[in-house]
């Protein structure tokens, strides 16, 4: 074979082995790249705007310039409408405030009453008088004692109260007349492994301190551990004022609150007020 053959050959192995190699590269990257998007035609996913946000701006706004009844009513409509929004329990805290301020005001309404300390009145006595709790009667009225003087003026406020437990949430919501009140988150939260949707109420409010019950009017209630129980399940709402040395040990099955949420919450239920379980 002559030397020119030779030469032929070899150039087109050459050409075959890389132009091969050239295809190949081509095919499956600069190819497949080019059928990529380019990064300026690609979908753009805008996450959807909280409109929480700026609804509770636009409250605190009116509330500011003293439309107090338009805010409240829109931070309701923050936790009734978009209850997901992050702003929902900021909402909820904010108008269980408003809600706890007016009914513990001197100002007059339909839900509260005038009293006026008789001689030989007690805060026990005024309880069974005005069917209402004796720490109630000492909460609205702002008393740092149980020393009275004839004549003094008392408001004595009631409410229509009912509770609902929310087991996804770990939370408590309060009602009056079937209306949001206020919103308690818990700070612990267990409750029986096979505890369903249902109906319970009030039996019974305890005051601990030291690892024995205390009453009303005795020194170390002030500042005691609140428990509030519920019928026939075990479940008990409680506080502890003294997480290192516990005044009462733990309920086995129970939902912890802050001790200030725990007090007002203690003033507020009577016996017999209906608690509803959401799963």
């Amino acid at each position: 074979m002559s030397f020119v053959w030779k030469l032929g050959i070899l150039a087109g192995l050459v050409i075959v082995v890389f132009g091969g190699g050239s295809f190949a590269t081509y095919e499956l990257f600069l190819k497949t790249a080019s059928r990529k998007p380019a990064k300026g035609n690609e979908a753009v996913v805008t996450p959807t705007p909280d409109p929480g946000i700026a609804l509770l701006d636009q409250a605190r706004e009116l509330i500011a310039k003293g439309n107090v009844e338009d805010g409240k009513r829109l931070l309701i409509s923050i936790f009734q409408n978009f209850p997901k929004s992050t702003k929902a329990d900021e909402a909820r805290r904010a108008v269980g405030d408003m809600n706890i301020q007016d009914f513990f005001s001197p100002q007059p309404s339909a839900d509260k009453k005038e009293y006026v300390v008789a001689r030989g009145d007690s805060i026990a006595k005024i309880a069974s008088k005005t069917k209402a709790a004796p720490e109630l009667i000492f909460k609205a009225n702002g008393l740092d004692g149980l020393m009275i003087q004839p004549g003094q003026k008392f408001i004595i406020p009631s409410g229509q109260f009912t509770v609902q437990i929310f087991v996804g949430q770990q939370a408590v919501e309060l009602l009056n007349h079937g209306v949001f009140f206020r919103w308690y988150k818990a700070l612990d939260f267990h409750l029986p492994a096979n505890m369903t949707s249902g109906q319970l109420k009030v039996i019974g409010k305890e005051a601990w301190s030291g690892g024995a019950r205390v009453a009303f009017g005795e020194k170390k209630f002030h500042g005691s551990s609140r428990w509030v129980v519920l019928s026939a399940s075990g479940i008990i709402f409680y506080s502890e004022t003294a997480p290192n040395t516990p005044n009462v040990p733990k309920p086995r099955f129970g939902i912890q609150l802050a001790p200030e949420d725990m007090e007002e919450l203690f003033a507020l239920l009577g016996k017999d007020t209906p608690v509803t379980i959401n799963k």
